[in-house]
């Protein structure tokens, strides 16, 4: 499988996943649960720097629905993007994700798994009181947790 398809078929489970496909190429994984732990012990040994870059990639926590639908309906749907966030959290999420990425280099990862933004909000603002490394860490197995989660909801081949 060259890049491209690579970087097509493992979509539905990381959003943008271009960062991870040059490492992923070429890999022989016996089903979609092994290409999952490929990733996360890919996550665990990289460097920092690496693990921010695949951050960045993930859609932002609270972004506008029409922006988020039109990069992911996974994170459109699982964020609520069918319902209506009150202003004031939307507003504060945008505030938050301004913080965060300023004090971090990367975007904010949680897995939502349907809780309302207001909870995801409050996640955030513990978080910000944590280290860079720490939140390299939290983000990279949110990411795990999403595509697992992900995997368990989409109808897949059994194999990669």
């Amino acid at each position: 499988m060259n890049e491209r398809e690579l970087a097509d078929a493992i979509r539905p489970l990381w959003e943008d996943a271009r960062p991870l496909v040059p490492r992923l190429v070429g890999g022989r994984f016996g089903s979609w649960e092994d290409l999952i732990t490929a990733v996360e012990a890919e996550l665990a040994a990289a460097s920092d720097e690496f693990r921010a870059e695949v951050l960045r990639a993930h859609p932002r926590l609270g972004e506008d629905p029409a922006v988020l639908e039109r990069q992911s309906r996974l994170s459109w749907a699982e964020q609520g993007g069918d319902r209506r966030a009150d202003l004031d959290t939307v507003r504060r999420l945008h505030d938050l994700n301004r913080r965060y990425e300023s004090r971090f280099g990367f975007r904010c990862v949680e897995w939502v798994a349907g809780r309302p933004l207001s909870a995801i909000a409050d996640v955030m603002e513990v978080r910000l009181s944590n280290d860079r490394s720490t939140e390299l860490e939290k983000g990279s197995a949110a990411l795990v947790a999403i595509a697992r989660d992900r995997l368990g909801r989409l109808e897949v081949e059994d194999s990669v």
